[in-house]
């Protein structure tokens, strides 16, 4: 019943790293992670305070808070399932999903320094998300994604939506509010 806590002892921590393959499955729940500066160790240099790569990603009710890596959750080449994801205080971009296929519903992502969520290659559906206070873009879609977003609200942003590359967004009941470039 109570979250499992990630945190730093001093001014951070390099973060987590999983690589599975494609029929490993890899669940957090329930899970607050905090104060990330990302994975730099020789030769594997990593741009996320949380890296997943591959395999089938189920994260319901996770907490990243206060990232300072480039990416605070950045998943690559998975399947995801994510739910009651929250993401808030990252210093740059908080969540990066890299050709992955899935869903994303009930989250939050506030008080970002770059976008918000960040798709590349990707095929999802995005249901009841909500970003506010983000420097740069609410969503950033690009390199071919398919992205559909639902039943979510976007407020003090840059951009809200930029689509980019050859993608495809499209959506219903999303309401744009507070951006300083452009809603869409």
């Amino acid at each position: 019943t109570n979250p499992i806590i990630f945190e730093n002892l001093d001014l951070g921590w390099k973060g987590i790293y999983v690589l599975s393959k494609e029929e490993d499955n890899s669940i957090l729940h329930n899970v607050v992670i905090r104060n990330t500066t990302g994975v730099s160790d020789g030769l594997l240099s990593l741009t996320g305070g949380v890296n997943l790569y591959k395999g089938n990603i189920k994260l319901k009710k996770l907490d990243i808070q206060g990232s300072k890596a480039e990416d605070s959750l950045n998943i690559v080449q998975a399947h995801v399932d994510i739910e009651d994801l929250n993401i808030s205080n990252s210093y740059s971009d908080s969540f990066d999903c890299d050709y992955c296929t899935g869903i994303i519903k009930s989250s939050t992502f506030d008080n970002i320094g770059g976008d918000a969520l960040d798709f590349s290659g990707s095929m999802l559906l995005i249901t009841d998300v909500i970003v506010s206070n983000v420097k740069d873009k609410g969503f950033s879609i690009g390199e071919a994604s398919d992205i559909k977003i639902n039943d979510s609200s976007i407020s003090n942003i840059g951009v809200g939506i930029a689509t980019k590359d050859g993608s495809n967004a499209s959506g219903s009941n999303i309401d744009i509010q507070g951006y300083s470039m452009y809603a869409a």
